[in-house]
């Protein structure tokens, strides 16, 4: 019996509308922000992994507390190997506080799922620091796309070329602990770009490449990516 793609993407489709539906309809609280935003994609890397090679349309909402508690999530399709196009759902929440100095802190715990092959699925707990132009995160998770414990530390960096224009640089490093069947066990993906905001609207052209202790099935040793984001 074929296999009913449309399905696949109706089921993507209805999912991503239910998580933007949720987080748009939560009680309101005194100085709370709900924000979003709509994305097309010419590709889906994630920390230096192809997740799809095809053209995805992506779905970001996120809930803001005046008090620092924040929740969010995400949907995109992926195409994990060879496996037919799936939706990817990823929840999370935490609490951030800004410092007198400028800088800022949060921690929070995500949930990243697939909604086919489910064996893939993982949680993850983070904290991390910020600036206006700079973050560090680092990320943990006990069984990280099923492979066991693995942590991943974050790095990205902006700077501003003019008041519309900015180049982007983003470093990843992946270590897992203990044995990772079909991947190497340290990974460090690198990424830059460049970042156009007109009003709603930000446009972005980057380049990637992915530096591996072993072979790995699904990465690819240079990506070029291309993205239009609407806000709201």
């Amino acid at each position: 019996m074929s296999h009913d793609y449309r399905r696949d993407f109706r089921a993507s489709t209805v999912a991503a509308l239910l998580l933007a539906g949720g987080a748009l309809g939560w009680p309101a609280v005194a100085h709370a922000q709900t924000s979003g935003s709509l994305t097309l994609a010419s590709a889906y890397d994630a920390r230096g992994v192809v997740l799809s090679s095809r053209p995805v349309a992506q779905l970001r909402v996120e809930h803001d507390t005046d008090s620092g508690w924040y929740a969010g999530g995400f949907a995109s399709p992926v195409m994990l190997g060879r496996a037919p196009t799936q939706a990817e759902l990823i929840v999370y929440g935490g609490f951030a506080h800004q410092l007198a100095s400028g800088l800022s802190w949060d921690a929070g715990v995500s949930r990243t799922s697939f909604l086919r092959d489910t064996r893939y699925s993982y949680s993850e707990i983070y904290a991390g620091l910020a600036t206006d132009n700079a973050s560090a995160r680092l990320f943990l998770s006990p069984d990280y796309f099923g492979g066991g414990r693995s942590a991943y530390l974050d790095l990205n960096a902006s700077h501003p070329l003019n008041d519309k224009l900015r180049l982007t640089a983003h470093a990843g490093l992946k270590h897992a602990f203990g044995a990772y069947p079909g991947d190497g066990r340290d990974r460090v993906d690198l990424r830059a770009g460049l970042a156009l905001g007109l009003d709603r609207w930000t446009l972005q052209a980057s380049v990637g490449s992915l530096q591996k202790s072993r072979g790995y099935e699904y990465a690819r040793a240079r990506q070029f990516l291309f993205s239009a984001s609407m806000h709201f």
